[in-house]
């Protein structure tokens, strides 16, 4: 079974600030124990490129750990973030790296300025399908926890770009 994630979210801020704030999600978030960037260059269409490895605690339960491959202490987690200085436009895709032979676990995260000039749109878009947990019971139960936890994963990380930008303006003052 596939669960699907959809949140959009409008900051009252302008796409610099939101696009630098949103860096701060892999320091402040409290299940990233290490981030790692791999790589950082322009690519062949004029866009900042960087790669991040991310080691997070493994959040599923114990409880619903009973496939073999689940029982691991941290998730390695990969993000990919492309930026375009001239269309204004940032995107992100997050998936798993941990468990990739079973499940796809992925998240596709778009800013873009909006007909505002001083917001920005923030949109994610996440997929949950494990599709080689015995028996499949469990793999649905670890779908939808891991699609309520990632709801309000979600939800915290647009609170961390909001405090970071309150930090941001503050300082300007």
């Amino acid at each position: 079974m596939v669960l699907t994630v959809s949140l959009v979210h409008i900051f009252q801020q302008p796409f610099q600030t939101i696009k630098t704030c949103y860096s701060q999600i892999r320091q402040k978030d409290d299940v990233v124990k290490i981030s790692e960037l791999i790589d950082a260059h322009i690519d062949e269409h004029g866009f900042e490129y960087t790669k991040h490895r991310l080691v997070c605690h493994n959040v599923i339960p114990q409880v619903l750990r009973r496939d073999q491959i689940l029982h691991i202490p941290e998730i390695l987690i990969e993000e990919e973030c492309w930026y375009d200085e001239k269309g204004q436009k940032f995107w992100a895709r997050t998936r798993n790296l941990s468990w990739s032979e079973i499940a796809t676990l992925s998240n596709i995260i778009t800013l873009s300025i909006t007909p505002n000039p001083t917001w920005t749109k923030y949109e994610i878009d996440g997929i949950t399908d494990f599709f080689g947990t015995q028996p499949h019971g469990v793999g649905y139960a670890v779908e939808y926890f891991l699609k309520k936890y990632t709801e309000k994963k979600l939800l915290e990380h647009i609170k961390i770009i909001d405090q970071e930008c309150s930090k941001n303006s503050d300082t300007l003052m």
